[in-house]
């Protein structure tokens, strides 16, 4: 069984790690007590250009520094992608232009200008429309399926993906990583951590930091004492033996005095 002390720093420190654990189980608990999904990212989104399909007009990504993009990127065939347009037409009323830009992109090269813009008066779709004719969108965003959705803040950095669409979990996603970065800025999204929760993180990140700290000056003090009772009490040089009696240090000149505590002339050599 292992020493009382040498437990008590293996405990002190193990405490960043079981911090570490206790903050991922408390935002799991915010979550429902479910994983964060891997929707959540953070990535620099890749500039590019599109051309409205009806208008002309041309549009980079970073000419909406300062909002949030929601990247679609569809198909017209796509039943998922006709599901979600009324959310998207939602949106697209609920924000101003200042707050959220929609960009809807087809990626199927396939698909003819006038088949995309006959689909958009269709479906009333009055937000950034376009053709990816060259395929380069596709090449950086794409993901095999449609729809992909990206969520792209303010600074113009990915904050959440997925592909696919279903009211029940897709909607709600959206919509809170949305929320979320038009209150509090960009930067990594957190959605379903309450002030509480983040309270008790900010608390356990402390004891951990803490713990470290307690760890090292514990360490500290222990091998202080050990230098220290490795010098010889007599004249304070390293020590090179101990005596055999009663284990008190001594230097090789000393010993051959005796031990000063007990007289013994007997020495192990260290």
């Amino acid at each position: 069984m292992l020493p009382r002390k040498t437990l008590l720093i293996l405990m002190l420190l193990s405490l960043p790690l079981m911090t570490t654990s206790f903050d991922k189980n408390l935002i799991d608990a915010a979550n429902g007590g479910e994983e964060l999904s891997d929707s959540f990212i953070i990535q620099s989104a890749t500039d590019f250009t599109v051309r409205d399909v009806d208008s002309g007009s041309t549009y980079a990504l970073s000419d909406f520094r300062g909002t949030v993009v929601i990247l679609d990127l569809f198909a017209t065939w796509c039943p998922p992608c006709q599901i979600s347009l009324p959310f998207l037409r939602q949106l697209h009323s609920q924000y101003s232009q200042s707050e959220v830009r929609i960009i809807s992109v087809d990626v199927d090269g396939s698909e003819s200008q006038s088949e995309v813009s006959e689909f958009r008066q269709e479906e009333s779709m009055d937000w950034i429309v376009s053709l990816d004719q060259g395929g380069y969108i596709n090449s950086v965003y794409g993901t095999g399926s449609v729809p992909t959705f990206y969520i792209i803040d303010q600074d113009g950095d990915i904050q959440w993906t997925d592909s696919g669409f279903s009211n029940e979990e897709t909607k709600p996603a959206m919509s809170e990583a949305i929320s979320y970065l038009l209150v509090e800025g960009p930067g990594p999204i957190n959605p379903g951590v309450s002030d509480a929760t983040q309270i008790l993180i900010t608390i356990a990140e402390i004891v951990g930091v803490l713990g470290i700290i307690v760890a090292a000056i514990f360490g500290y003090i222990k091998v202080k004492d050990r230098i220290k009772m490795k010098k010889c009490p007599t004249c304070s040089n390293t020590a090179s033996s101990k005596c055999s009696k009663c284990g008190a240090f001594t230097c090789a000149d000393c010993s051959t005095k005796g031990c000063k505590n007990c007289g013994s002339r007997q020495f192990i050599r260290m």
